[in-house]
């Protein structure tokens, strides 16, 4: 059993938190939202996963030291708009525990990646990306999922795999974080452009060619960005 402190409340972190716990780590999660920490305590349920309930050895706080200061290592899960901000909250009680940056994109302001806002905030920090095609509600549920968990660090690469892995997942590693944090943002805008133009009816041809394409210039601008060509192509890239 592990203790595992997951930042952040939504769909994702409760999903992931659900997954752990299924596996008999002790949980805390981290919401700003006092209703949030009520409906996850009291009445052990999700508004984001309705469907689900929650397990006993799953709690949340309010207070970023209660979730942190005892846990193993920290499962980063806030949107990237918020990353900055939100660590600059709890950076001081990290010490030298892991950092699993489990959100995607960019900030805004400077274009920098989340692992990049990070060690600018706690040079020190030892930090790992886990990325893959992995809906919130299909892994609440126990749905065969595969994930990716890139760091420059073995112990971590040991940590998340050995924490995660179960028959429902299985996770793979990388020492390409660039990459692999590259890879699952920018995917995302393709992944935007081939929703709309299935919803508005532009056929196989159209969206065949947006997915190839799609996936030839996002691995360009990430290997000229820091990124390994393989990595576009595995489970951060092509999902």
């Amino acid at each position: 059993m592990k203790k595992i402190a997951i930042v952040g409340s939504g769909s994702w972190g409760v999903a992931l938190a659900i997954h752990l716990a299924k596996l008999g780590n002790e949980i805390k999660i981290w919401s700003f939202d006092a209703e949030e920490k009520r409906l996850i305590n009291e009445e052990r349920k999700c508004k984001f996963l309705p469907e689900i309930v929650i397990k006993d050895n799953i709690t949340c706080s309010n207070e970023l030291s209660e979730v942190i200061q005892d846990a193993e290592f920290i499962l980063h899960v806030t949107p990237s708009k918020f990353t900055r901000e939100t660590f600059k909250k709890y950076k001081a009680y990290v010490g030298d525990k892991p950092i699993i940056i489990c959100a995607k994109g960019f900030e805004k302001e400077t274009l920098k990646t989340l692992d990049e806002v990070i060690l600018e905030e706690l040079p020190t920090a030892k930090v790992g990306v886990l990325s893959g095609p992995s809906h919130a509600e299909e892994v609440s549920v126990a749905m065969p999922t595969v994930l990716v968990i890139a760091s420059r660090y073995e112990e971590i690469l040991k940590i998340v795999q050995d924490t995660f892995m179960c028959e429902q997942m299985r996770i793979y590693t990388s020492k390409d974080v660039k990459g692999v944090e590259l890879g699952g943002a920018l995917k995302n805008i393709v992944a935007f452009c081939a929703g709309v133009a299935a919803g508005i009816g532009l056929g196989d041809n159209s969206f065949a060619a947006l997915i190839t394409r799609g996936l030839t210039e996002i691995t360009r601008l990430g290997v000229a960005l820091g990124g390994e060509k393989e990595t576009f192509y595995g489970l951060s890239g092509l999902r």
